[in-house]
């Protein structure tokens, strides 16, 4: 494989970062999707001129504006669903930018058979690389985690007992926000739009009590004790409890 199959990310404002990030691209890419999140018409034009500004690396733009934001984890899972087929994803948040030949060893680290998971830098989730085979035993991303922050944490904790092969560091580079290999300056989505910052701080408070529920505190790292093995300390729970079965769909495929 000389290409990468599907780069997706969604965006629900400050569509700059987004047109930062199509432009960074600089290996083969065969689809790049965007979902709009913005749910409120406010930024289909600048979204829709994706079409047409010609980045030679892409082969082809996906273009999806939701009528409501669906939330991180919807447009992860959609990214997902909507290219089932592939055998990995990368998906990325809208104000990352790449540097030079950052693609190209993500894709090529991406491809050893043991590896589940390829991150940009530090374990962090706001650029990662995806196999089918870690959807397929750990689920899709919990949707219940909405709009944002926590539904990272709550996959890694689905195979924290597990022997799972990630790549956690890539050599080359990339930005979050103004920052290099360095989140703390990223989600430019609230630091754009003030007034929707208080409550997806909110809801991230109600996320991580969530978090609580499902793990036992213990998910946070700092905080003493065990976590629990199964969602919610329910033995007969399964780790993937969002129950979709990507082979079983695969197998339904009508190949368009």
């Amino acid at each position: 494989m000389d290409s990468i199959p599907v780069l997706g990310t969604a965006i629900v404002n400050a569509p700059y970062w987004l047109h930062r990030l199509y432009m960074s691209i600089d290996y083969p890419v065969d689809n790049f999707v965007v979902f709009n999140n913005n749910g409120r018409g406010q930024i289909t034009k600048e979204v829709d001129a994706l079409h047409e500004i010609i980045n030679p690396f892409v082969k082809k733009v996906h273009v999806c504006h939701l009528p409501a934001n669906v939330g991180c984890s919807g447009a992860w899972n959609l990214i997902i669903k909507t290219f089932m087929k592939e055998p990995y994803w990368i998906i990325s948040n809208h104000d990352v930018m790449f540097e030079p030949g950052f693609l190209e060893e993500m894709h090529t680290s991406i491809q050893e058979e043991t590896v589940g998971i390829v991150h940009g830098a530090g374990g962090g989730w706001d650029i990662f690389a995806l196999k089918d085979w870690v959807v397929e035993k750990y689920g899709l991303f919990d949707e219940n985690l909405y709009p944002g922050y926590c539904e990272d944490m709550d996959y890694g904790m689905r195979f924290i007992h597990d022997d799972m092969k990630r790549v956690m560091q890539l050599s080359k580079g990339y930005y979050h926000g103004t920052k290099k290999n360095d989140y703390s300056d990223g989600s430019q989505t609230w630091r754009s739009e003030p007034e929707i910052a208080n409550a997806i701080h909110k809801a991230h408070e109600m996320n991580k009590k969530y978090l609580h529920m499902k793990w036992n505190e213990a998910w946070q790292g700092h905080v003493e004790g065990e976590t629990y093995k199964t969602p919610f300390d329910i033995p007969e729970m399964p780790v993937d409890f969002t129950t979709y079965d990507l082979e079983f769909v695969r197998r339904k495929h009508l190949g368009f």
